[in-house]
């Protein structure tokens, strides 16, 4: 009989990188053709009849026990078949069988040979097979290191079969009655993964794993912490740390906060954990109210955040800090709870407005006679501008985002060089909490607003008024956005006046009615810029063109244009980014 199939074997070694079977680097190689001929042998001559006619041997059918689906890119098999290798190239010299996920493991491709006559035949008693072997990967050393051919004379159809495992072969072995129950589970799980019967739930399940990886893949994620095989730690003499005769300790607390519990164990950072939040330790619940009551009030019960230890501040009223403490523990430490507490009471709905006598006796509001009056941090600042103007994204959770931020800003941030890609679409309105942080080169409108590098911890942000604030309110790109939306809301009341406008503006934005003098002024402020551009149109249009949100066409250019100068002032008011 005819040869029908020839058998490519690639196996490993250890004397190949990563055990082969390929001479690359990572173990791999890529077959990119494979050529078979034969030709007759004369037994008369010395060997191969050089002079005898060479006749190409067609292949086909190709199939392999696996085939690389990593790094396919531009493939068009969509993954490194083994059916490229037979082609002739039409789809390209550099595509071809490879195997990268498996490397350093035995894999074998089968190609069925395309003869009608159930083989390779010849006139003569011998024929001389010249086997060639293409590996045109433009990468240097993706060739094979570790390789066997064999031949079949089977029937077709040969396909690749790839070989049980060596575990399942010695379960296969044993007779039915003495399989263990785990063995004839693993048999089982074997058995599904092959069946034709169970194609289309494989298929399915492949699909929605697929799905799940792409979801998990979507999903933000940050290291938290790596376990590691603790150290010994001695105690320094002096402090002498090249003293190796001090007595070796272990975690533990200090005696004086209520000594280690006794777990048989050594401590770790669970223990230190449940510490943290248990109910004999006042500590948590004292700081963590102290540090939203500075969000709600300007500054702390204690105005040292980040020590109420024998060196900090005495609180104001120790005995509501002890309240609140207790509260917040006994509510399981629920945050949401505790700040409705706090904003219902009567202090925090005071007027923060106060007379000359209460401003000389109590000047930093000690004694919580008055609501604070104090600017909002650098994230609220922005997110009240986009509240105000409805661009507002409120969604919680996800990656960072990228909102405006000037060309060239990175242009000196190195290891490696970058730029920044502002954001599309939601991701320029999500709130400040989103903005991605890069150290040392945090955002430019974040830094203006005093918010910190993050280069060491900042229990309390320090609160500046600078002029560099104001030209970020009124020039930045978010801001203008901000004031361009916020305008055509104003310009979308059913309104009657100028005056009517202004009014609903300044009672959306701050709260309140605007005085007349105040009414006088934007109205003033209205018509000169109505005025402006209407005789420079195109001063108006590139005004609104600021921003990736389109202008609602409805709206003439330069009336936006105006109200938008008119909302901009309102953005910039300090009593629009200030807490009254």
């Amino acid at each position: 009989l005819g040869i029908t199939a020839f058998r490519i074997e690639v196996l490993p070694h250890d004397s190949l990188p990563k055990k082969g079977p390929g001479r690359a680097g990572n173990g791999n190689f890529v077959l990119s053709e494979l050529r078979i001929s034969s030709k007759p042998v004369d037994p008369q001559s010395s060997g191969a009849a050089e002079s005898a006619a060479e006749r190409t041997i067609e292949l086909k059918n190709a199939s392999a026990t696996y085939e690389q689906t990593g790094a396919a890119g531009e493939n068009p098999y969509k993954k490194w078949a083994a059916a490229a290798a037979i082609d002739k190239d039409a789809k390209g010299k550099t595509w071809g069988w490879a195997v990268m996920e498996q490397v350093g493991k035995a894999n074998f491709a089968i190609f069925e040979t395309a003869e009608k006559t159930n083989g390779v035949r010849g006139e003569s008693n011998k024929q001389q097979l010249v086997i060639r072997l293409d590996q045109n990967l433009d990468t240097p050393h993706h060739t094979l290191g570790h390789f066997r051919i064999s031949v079949t004379t089977v029937s077709p159809p040969i396909t690749a079969q790839a070989e049980l495992p060596s575990e399942l072969l010695e379960i296969i072995r044993k007779p039915v009655v003495e399989r263990s129950a785990d063995e004839a589970t693993k048999l089982a799980a074997h058995f599904r993964s092959i069946a034709p019967s169970l194609e289309p739930n494989r298929q399915r399940l492949t699909k929605l794993q697929k799905q799940l990886d792409a979801l998990n893949r979507s999903i933000a994620t940050t290291l938290v912490t790596k376990s590691v095989e603790p150290r010994m730690v001695r105690v320094l003499n002096r402090g002498n740390w090249m003293d190796e005769n001090g007595k070796i300790v272990e975690p533990g607390f200090p005696a004086v906060l209520g000594g280690s519990p006794d777990v048989g164990r050594r401590l770790n950072r669970l223990d230190l954990a449940n510490w943290v939040v248990s109910h004999d330790n006042p500590l948590t619940a004292r700081v963590t109210v102290n540090r939203l009551w500075k969000l709600l009030f300007g500054a702390g019960l204690s105005a040292r955040l980040d020590d109420l230890g024998s060196q900090g501040q005495w609180p104001s009223h120790p005995e509501l800090l002890d309240w609140l403490a207790m509260q917040f523990v006994e509510s399981d430490w629920n945050i949401k709870q505790i700040m409705k507490t706090m904003v219902m009471s009567g202090t925090y709905r005071q007027s923060s407005e106060v007379d000359s006598q209460l401003m000389e006796r109590d000047p930093f509001n000690r004694l919580l006679a008055r609501q604070a009056r104090f600017r909002l941090d650098a994230e609220m600042v922005r997110d009240n501008a986009l509240a105000i103007s409805g661009l507002l994204v409120d969604d919680v959770g996800g990656k960072s985002v990228n909102p405006y931020q000037p060309p060239g800003y990175w242009a000196y941030l190195n290891f490696p060089q970058r730029e920044w890609s502002n954001g599309k679409n939601a991701e320029l309105y999500r709130r400040g909490l989103y903005t991605h942080w890069q150290r040392q080169y945090l955002h430019p409108s974040l830094l203006a607003f005093d918010a910190p590098s993050r280069e060491e911890c900042t229990a309390d942000r320090p609160r500046s008024n600078t002029p560099l604030q104001a030209l970020v309110l009124l020039n930045d790109p978010s801001y203008i956005e901000a004031a361009s939306v916020f305008a055509e809301r104003v310009l979308s009341q059913e309104l009657n006046s100028d005056a009517d406008r202004t009014a609903w503006m300044m009672q959306t934005a701050l709260n309140r009615t605007p005085r007349p003098e105040e009414s006088e002024v934007l109205v003033r402020l209205l018509k000169n810029h109505r005025e402006q551009y209407q005789r420079e149109l195109e001063s108006a249009k590139k005004l609104l063109a600021v921003g990736d949100k389109a202008v609602d066409a409805k709206f003439d250019a330069a009336e936006l244009a105006a109200w938008t100068s008119v909302t901009r002032a309102v953005l910039n008011l300090h009593e629009t980014i200030t807490h009254n």
